[in-house]
């Protein structure tokens, strides 16, 4: 299944229990190491702009969709720190993605970028 499939698995409303929380959370963690993975590339110099900038953008709306989704979306009441803290991971990784898009071929931007989501998706 792919990424987008996830994304839409993901934020299909409902109330957000334990396991689409770990749903929610997995698939974050799959588009912060794919942009980390992007990110590396124009760390080398090694895509071109017009890929990395609609890839960043990309992902980035997708994070956005994450964010405003576990933002706003009810949940299990013990469980709701931590959803809201989701939301506020995807917009992190949302704001890092229009970083990205926003310099598509600064090496520089692309290592400080892969630092950031690698960390921010647990990327291997």
């Amino acid at each position: 299944m792919g990424v987008a499939a996830l994304v839409l698995a993901g934020c299909n409303g409902g109330t957000v229990d334990r396991h689409a929380l770990k749903n929610d959370a997995s698939t974050l963690d799959s588009i912060a190491c794919e942009g980390a993975l992007l990110a590396h590339e124009v760390s080398r110099g090694r895509t071109t702009k017009f890929f990395a900038r609609e890839q960043a953008e990309e992902l980035g709306i997708q994070s956005s969709n994450f964010a405003d989704s576990l933002s706003r979306r009810k949940t299990v009441p013990h469980i709701e720190p931590q959803v809201r803290a989701q939301a506020r991971r995807a917009a992190l990784l949302a704001s890092t993605f229009d970083r990205l898009h926003d310099h598509p071929t600064e090496r520089p931007v692309g290592t400080e970028v892969e630092r950031t989501l690698t960390k921010l998706g647990a990327c291997p």
